[in-house]
């Protein structure tokens, strides 16, 4: 597996997708807005410099609107993603919009449920560490120090394993169609095995070292009074079709040539 050979593709993918495609650019603007239109109705610093602390300086009722926007908004940007991840070799328009959308939602059960695991190992370590606390003390006791450790290392374990299968399980959903072959461990690690791990983790290695620098690029033009936000804004889009082409192709080393992706509803 070439990875510059992916990461040009990809990113030839993501300007075909975009460039002279204003009607899609805008559309990725549109389902982003709401996330960043959050720090310019929450202020931390005006929190910051209050004298006395008051629920009343955060502006709950606008926050929630925009938290409730970007999360519907955001199976319409899932489902974009889960045509691509089905391999399509030109862009994929945003059409069809009840598939399309039931598509995103998919996408988002899929990824949700193989972090679900992580959350509730997360709970009970931080429930162990409560009532592990000596009542004279206030300090854990062995036992106690015993069960919190114990449940650190799985909940490392599984946060390694969601973040190695989750997105091969993603795309796996795109494909299918089923949430339940989206999180089928077996079937993925196959999946995983044709790829090659030492093949897959140089893989995840150059898109998360491509994603660091494009997203500090991106924070250093944002730090321009106005102007920096709107363009971040405008160019986060190149980075998630670029990115979910990429993953596409990686996920497409595992299958026999000329095979393509199987749809079961």
């Amino acid at each position: 597996m070439d990875n510059g050979i992916l990461v040009t593709e990809s990113f030839s993918y993501a300007k075909e997708t975009l460039i002279g495609k204003w009607t899609r650019w805008l559309i990725f603007i549109i389902c982003g807005l709401p996330m960043a239109l959050l720090p310019f109705i929450f202020d931390p610093e005006k929190i910051a410099k209050a004298t006395e602390f008051s629920w009343d300086l955060i502006p709950w009722k606008e926050m929630a609107v925009l938290f409730i926007a970007a999360f519907l908004l955001s199976f319409i940007l899932s489902g974009y993603l889960a045509r691509i991840y089905r391999g399509a070799a030109t862009p994929p328009e945003f059409d069809n919009w009840g598939p399309l959308y039931i598509d995103g939602i998919k996408i988002f059960v899929t990824g949700l449920l193989w972090f679900i695991p992580v959350a509730l190992a997360f709970l009970l370590m931080i429930a162990f560490a409560i009532l592990g606390l000596s009542q004279d003390s206030h300090q854990p006791g062995p036992l106690g120090i015993s069960l919190v450790v114990i449940f650190v290392i799985i909940t490392v374990a599984l946060a390694i394993i969601a973040l190695l299968y989750s997105m091969m399980g993603i795309i796996r959903c795109a494909r299918t169609g089923s949430i339940r072959e989206g999180i089928r461990f077996t079937a993925i690690t196959g999946i995983l095995r044709s790829i090659g791990w030492v093949n897959y983790l140089i893989a995840l290695v150059v898109l998360f070292v491509i994603g660091i620098v494009f997203f500090f690029a991106l924070s250093a033009i944002s730090l321009i009074p106005y102007v920096g936000d709107i363009i971040q804004l405008v160019f986060i889009p190149v980075y998630t079709i670029f990115s979910a082409r990429y993953m596409t192709r990686v996920y497409e080393h595992s299958e026999p040539q000329g095979a393509g992706p199987v749809l079961t509803g």
